[in-house]
């Protein structure tokens, strides 16, 4: 005959050391499964750093530009883009095969001219279908693309990734930049600030 008194006692310790091991295993897993997220997010990090000083080598960085974090995701700027050349390299915004990209700009620039000569840097107003900002995600965009058209996008990028690469549609480069703000023409720039550029990296 069964000792109902034995067995319940034998089956309460039974449960409890059930609920210890599992309480003693729980923060171990845990601990092992962070542990496995840092060790894939490593090579990643140190690859796009690795991509950024080399691409640093061949191209000096000469915007304020670049990337908060080293984990996706990552927050990117371009402060002032550049507006005095048809387009350039931005070795501190680095994309690697498998990032997904999700782009936005605003802000004004200076065009030059007589007269009130500031533009949107997205869907500028204008007479003579200039003045746009553009951008090339390698491996992401279809090449070279007026920015407005990437404007709330997202890309995956392919192939071998590289650098960021912005660029600006004039037919006269000299005298744009940043200097003496007025509202633009048609006061398309009234209230709003210098042209700037952000993307998300994930």
């Amino acid at each position: 005959m069964v000792n109902r008194k034995m067995f319940t006692r034998v089956s309460v310790g039974l449960a409890a050391a059930a609920v210890a091991a599992l309480t003693v295993l729980a923060p171990q897993a845990s601990a092992a499964q962070a542990g496995t997220t840092q060790a894939n997010t490593a090579p990643a990090s140190n690859a796009r750093q690795a991509a950024v000083q080399q691409a640093l080598k061949v191209t000096p960085n000469v915007a304020d530009s670049g990337c908060t974090g080293r984990a996706l995701p990552l927050d990117c700027w371009v402060h002032e883009p550049i507006v005095t050349q048809p387009s350039a390299t931005y070795p501190t915004i680095q994309f690697l095969p498998g990032d997904h990209v999700t782009v936005d700009a605003g802000g004004c620039v200076q065009t030059g001219g007589h007269g009130a000569t500031w533009k949107r840097y997205v869907n500028p107003a204008s007479d003579n279908g200039l003045y746009h900002g553009l951008i090339n995600i390698p491996g992401g965009t279809a090449g070279t693309q007026q920015i407005w058209t990437a404007v709330g996008r997202t890309f995956t990028v392919g192939g071998s990734g590289g650098s960021l690469v912005l660029g600006y549609e004039d037919d006269g480069y000299s005298d744009n930049g940043y200097y003496s703000h007025d509202d633009g023409t048609g006061n398309q720039c009234k209230g709003v600030g210098n042209a700037w550029v952000h993307i998300v990296i994930s």
